[in-house]
């Protein structure tokens, strides 16, 4: 409740965390890679704020874009997300396509004819 009320948008823990269900209760975003009953009081410090850190092996650095749902978490540097930003929504106007084709009945085969990991290579935004 107290980060909800500090207008903590979400909460990302490269660990386990507990009170999942209090923290869904107030509408608070939070992604773990695990729950536990253990507090972390006393185990716990708070060593900085508005500094860089490392979470997953990737640095997160104060103003970076989080963008995160229940499949995952990607983390775009603030003067990458316009880049990053244009190449995601190219990806889902083409998967966009791919939905609409199969749910028409197209063989997902045909439909998907070449292998997903390509739609960006050769500045290829999502055609064909």
């Amino acid at each position: 409740m107290a980060a909800k009320v500090r207008g903590v948008a979400g909460v990302i823990v490269d660990g386990a965390v507990r009170d999942v269900d209090d923290a869904r209760s107030v509408g608070l975003p939070l992604l773990a890679r695990g729950a536990t009953p253990l507090t972390a009081r006393g185990r716990v410090v708070e060593g900085a704020c508005n500094v860089p850190v490392e979470v997953g092996g990737v640095v997160v650095a104060p103003g970076d874009l989080v963008v995160a749902d229940a499949s995952g978490v990607v983390v775009v540097p603030w003067d990458r997300a316009g880049a990053v930003l244009e190449a995601a929504e190219a990806i889902a106007a083409q998967e966009r396509r791919w939905w609409e084709a199969i749910a028409a009945g197209t063989p997902p085969i045909a439909v998907l004819g070449r292998r997903y990991e390509d739609l960006l290579r050769d500045g290829d935004r999502g055609r064909g």
